[in-house]
């Protein structure tokens, strides 16, 4: 038994500082330098814990790392990121608690999470064909919105939602395929897209409303088009790597 909960410590501690870097370094921000939105998987050791180890540790480990990371960045930098803020934190929380209560919830209907990822992807899927169409109303919306200063290339924007759209069709062909096989693949992309429509398009946004008074609509449309993106990379590197470790005793 001390063996197996120092296994588990040790495990937590490996994924805990495997999320400080990469929240930390492994992050990209558009536009440059601005807090609109950011590109990253910094969250994706936490899902890990939640699904490996339970929400109770993961819940830990996401506060941990959340503490953790701003006085890493301070250490590393020599200026904070930003002010530290209990919102992030329950950000933070969020992945470290929801993914392991949908992976282990009992649910009797095999498909309910398939047909519930293929409408919300279909949903975004949607959005990004508006998107393509509607570039530049989207460009004067946040220059108009946010700041005339800030340069958004309109073939970034298209690039994101290409990515994007690639990324949504790949996600849906990949849940067809596994549609007769056992639903924990179906349950961690579920996992995925809740929390990033949840953190990603209302508590982030809302957060950085209230720290920096940039106001929470025009915020959106970038963050719609960069959420497929993230869905896609999260969900092919989560069910790989959760299929490996599950093979493990932790």
């Amino acid at each position: 038994m001390k063996n197996r909960n120092l296994q588990r410590i040790i495990f937590t501690g490996l994924m805990v500082a495997i999320g400080v870097v990469l929240s930390s370094v492994v992050s990209i921000s558009y536009p440059p330098n601005s807090t609109i939105i950011r590109f990253g998987i910094g969250y994706l050791p936490l899902i890990i814990v939640s699904i490996i180890l339970g929400p109770k540790i993961g819940i830990t480990a996401a506060i941990i790392q959340d503490v953790l990371g701003y006085f890493v960045y301070i250490w590393v930098f020599g200026v904070p990121s930003g002010p530290f803020f209990p919102g992030f934190t329950l950000n933070s929380v969020l992945y470290g608690v929801v993914p392991g209560i949908i992976y282990n919830l009992k649910i009797n209907k095999h498909n309910l999470f398939m047909i519930f990822n293929f409408a919300l992807l279909i949903i975004l899927m949607i959005f990004g064909i508006y998107g393509f169409f509607n570039i530049t109303e989207i460009i004067s919306i946040i220059e108009n919105r946010l700041s005339a200063e800030m340069s958004f290339q309109p073939w970034v924007i298209y690039l994101m939602l290409a990515l994007g759209e690639i990324g949504i069709i790949s996600t849906l062909y990949f849940l067809y395929k596994k549609r007769t096989e056992d639903d924990s693949a179906q349950r961690i992309i579920f996992s995925v897209i809740i929390l990033q429509l949840i953190v990603t398009l209302i508590l982030t946004p809302l957060w950085v409303m209230i720290l920096y008074k940039i106001p929470f609509a025009p915020q959106l449309p970038l963050r719609i088009i960069k959420t497929p993106i993230e869905i896609f990379i999260y969900s092919i590197l989560l069910i790989r790597i959760i299929k490996v470790f599950k093979n493990y005793t932790i």
